[in-house]
């Protein structure tokens, strides 16, 4: 049926519009207990203001609205409706019906202005279990990210960039927005997307060929005997590439979350709170469980620095809170090892160290007072701070060095090794010694001590592969010995 407008006025309109019928006006608006509508019709007269409702659900007072769906005929429906405090009012032939959102109808600036009154306008602690994210002690209503795309992405953008992100680290847990993670308990480190450059190609590239010659004078002097019979064994197993010969080496940490909103965040904490471990009896065992700790938490480190050098654009900030305890003496010493891993960090505008505390009888106790950097301690922490700071101030990536590089491949190697050895031959204690010494090499830039390392790592592959050929060796000659036999035999 052809709709067509009659009359000067919306009232005309209205009265003329086969579209704007509404049928509602002569039903109950009621709910039935086992729930739908109820469809019997309304009284005649009802409260103003009201939805009409019949005898039976009179009760059910229900305050009206008027649709406001747009029709065809370019006025708005009109109908009566269940008015609702936070909602579109619209009848129940138009509750589909797309409707404009007014909010997005407010300039930019406005908008981001109620974003701030809905969403934390405090910095985001590692952990804050009950603790309110809003400077009043109020509630957040992170609700508003769920409306639309449109607004979803104004709110994240004004909550990731202008907040400071907290991440604390204690012990084998890195924390952030609540969430923690242990690396102790992930026995393969999650690795960055790096590919193998320079030494690294060398180093692994003369390993595999090391080994294909093992594997060829294998082959050889199995197939020397001429009147032995064909042992499958002998015959060369096709392997894909090694998994430690493949794909990136840095290990990069797994934040909580997402890539999009993480690499959004410009102002980062790093809250890193260091104990040392439980004492064993000895002096020796203290002092080598205190620096395993003490390395321990520099690979966290690298983890967590490898995934902020992910992040394409600049960090605004970057604080570094430091907290030891059992009251360090040496904690300058200790912290300035701690920050070595931020070396690797460039691209933030403003980096800064908070502060040092140390706990004791008395509670938390500040090391930064104002002549902290009287000390001799302190003079070599306040220089390798200026230099430190300048380093993550460049817009330049520091170049990587070969022993840090190496080292991550070495790991990997040494923990393919181990998975392939018997846990009862003592060469797996030798691979753990091994692996605590490459740490403190990498950490110190020693590249001369990674070399010594890796000629042991040699020997120890050397002598597995040597052990390896022995026992083929002594297998064929059995086995050759009693073709033999059954042969003479018959």
């Amino acid at each position: 049926m052809e709709v067509g407008v009659h009359g000067a006025c919306n009232m005309t309109h209205f009265q003329t519009c086969l579209l704007h019928y509404d049928k509602n006006m002569t039903r109950c608006s009621g709910t039935l207990k086992k729930g739908g509508n109820c469809v019997y019709k309304a009284l005649c007269s009802f409260k103003p203001g009201m939805m009409p409702t019949c005898y039976v659900h009179r009760g059910q007072l229900k305050r009206t609205g008027w649709c406001r769906a747009l029709l065809r005929c370019g006025f708005e429906c009109g109908r009566i409706c269940e008015w609702k405090v936070h909602g579109f009012q619209l009848c129940l032939d138009h509750r589909e019906h797309p409707m404009t959102c007014y909010l997005l109808k407010l300039p930019i600036e406005m908008r981001l202005r109620i974003y701030q009154f809905l969403l934390p306008d405090k910095p985001i602690p590692a952990r804050y279990g009950k603790f309110s994210l809003a400077s009043d002690g109020g509630g957040v209503y992170t609700a508003i990210l769920c409306v639309n795309r449109q607004i979803h992405d104004e709110a994240a953008g004004l909550l990731y960039s202008t907040r400071a992100f907290f991440i604390e680290l204690h012990g084998d847990w890195l924390s952030m927005c609540n969430l923690s993670k242990n690396f102790a308990q992930n026995s393969s480190p999650a690795y960055g997307h790096h590919a193998l450059e320079g030494d690294q190609r060398m180093l692994l590239g003369q390993q595999r060929l090391f080994m294909a010659k093992q594997e060829q004078n294998i082959l050889d002097r199995a197939s020397s005997s001429a009147h032995g019979p064909t042992i499958r064994g002998n015959q060369p197993h096709v392997k894909s590439p090694v998994s430690y010969t493949n794909g990136p080496i840095e290990p990069v940490w797994d934040p909580p979350l997402g890539e999009r909103y993480f690499n959004m965040i410009r102002s980062f904490r790093i809250e890193i709170v260091f104990f040392s471990p439980s004492a064993p009896n000895s002096e020796a065992a203290r002092h080598k469980a205190f620096k395993s700790r003490l390395l321990d938490y520099c690979d966290h480190l690298h983890r967590l620095i490898g995934r902020l050098r992910i992040i394409r654009r600049p960090i605004a900030r970057l604080e570094i809170v430091l907290k030891f305890g059992n009251a360090y003496r040496d904690a300058f010493p200790i912290a300035q090892f701690l920050l070595r891993p931020f070396q690797r960090l460039y691209n933030v505008a403003k980096p800064d160290l908070l502060s040092i505390t140390i706990q004791d009888s008395q509670g938390e106790v500040g090391l930064l007072t104002p002549d902290w950097a009287s000390s001799p301690a302190g003079v070599k922490l306040a220089a390798y701070l200026k230099r430190l700071f300048k380093h993550m101030s460049s817009s330049q990536p520091p170049p990587e060095l070969p022993v840090f590089k190496a080292y991550w491949q070495l790991e990997k190697l040494l923990s393919y090794m181990k998975e392939h050895l018997c846990q009862a031959d003592p060469r797996i204690g030798q691979i753990a010694g091994l692996l605590y010494i490459m740490r403190f090499a990498r950490e110190a830039e020693d590249l001369a001590r990674f070399s010594e390392i890796w000629n042991q790592v040699v020997n120890i592959w050397i002598d597995c592969q040597n052990q390896h050929t022995e026992f083929q060796s002594n297998v064929a000659l059995s086995i050759n010995n009693i073709y033999s036999t059954v042969q003479n035999a018959c």
